[in-house]
């Protein structure tokens, strides 16, 4: 079932607070193989997509489709076989540096406590640590690490250390954040929780972000849009975009029309013989 057209809550990309920091994306017919001696795999097929500043895309598929392939080509870390990558009118030719990254795997420094783990993104980038002390607490007190800046990342939990990547991510303002299944090793009840902490941190912050996810549910909750992967090679089969008001609390996440969307790429995924009952 679709869902039903309604009064729009709010367009795309307005949500957040600080619509100036966010980038645009533009990616147009990107495709990417990968050959390993005499296999050749076609991991994405003519990916077009435009994302708007500010606006939170989520990305769903199954597993082997091309999705992190496809972050890994906007961030310049791959370089597509065929099509290009254009952020903020430049063609993406290298490794993009204005951005930031959080993958499943938070990678902290075992030697560095919490809050230098997150100043070591501006000691990479040949910035003074000192002058990023106060925004590096103040968005560690927004996670609910504020108690937490000079333990080990080995006396946290997972989700704990998780924040701290985020945060890691976000010290420098970066216009666009990249995420590739952020929460996938996490307990529910801490992946909820994520959820909502992130939410709040990019309606603070308003940078473009690129969320990658298996979770049907999770990708509704954050999104201005889903995009909706084929199996390899992956193409987008669909992109829906979410209309359900900000921010996302419990009477939305539990309301009928939630339950549609989710219904609406169930389907999808259905057709393809992805998920079959």
């Amino acid at each position: 079932m679709k869902p039903q057209n309604l009064a729009s809550h709010s367009t795309p990309a307005l949500h957040a607070q600080g619509l100036a920091s966010g980038a645009t994306v533009h990616v147009s017919g990107v495709s990417k193989r990968f050959q390993r001696a005499r296999l050749l795999t076609q991991a994405l097929e003519r990916v077009d997509l435009n994302i708007e500043s500010g606006e939170f895309v989520a990305v769903v598929g199954p597993s082997g489709c091309g999705k992190s392939t496809l972050l890994k080509i906007i961030a310049g870390l791959l370089d597509p076989s065929e099509g290009q990558v254009v952020i903020d009118q430049k063609p993406v030719q290298g490794p993009h540096t204005d951005l930031g990254i959080v993958f499943q795997s938070p990678v902290l420094l075992d030697w560095r406590n919490i809050l230098d783990n997150v100043l070591v993104q501006i000691e990479l980038r040949g910035q003074d640590p000192r002058l990023y002390r106060d925004r590096a607490k103040s968005l560690l007190s927004k996670v609910g690490l504020s108690e937490f800046e000079n333990r080990m990342p080995r006396e946290l939990s997972g989700g704990m250390r998780q924040r701290a990547a985020i945060v890691r991510a976000l010290i420098h303002e970066p216009p666009l954040l990249l995420m590739d299944e952020p929460f996938g090793a996490l307990d529910a009840l801490t992946r909820e929780q994520m959820r909502i902490d992130l939410e709040k941190l990019w309606l603070d912050r308003g940078q473009t972000t690129f969320f990658i996810t298996h979770g049907i549910s999770e990708a509704v909750a954050l999104a201005d849009r889903v995009i909706v992967m084929s199996p390899r090679p992956g193409r987008i089969e669909q992109i829906i975009p979410i209309d359900l008001p900000r921010p996302r609390d419990k009477s939305v996440v539990t309301s009928s029309l939630f339950n549609q969307y989710c219904e609406q790429i169930t389907e999808c995924f259905m057709r393809h013989g992805v998920i079959q009952y």
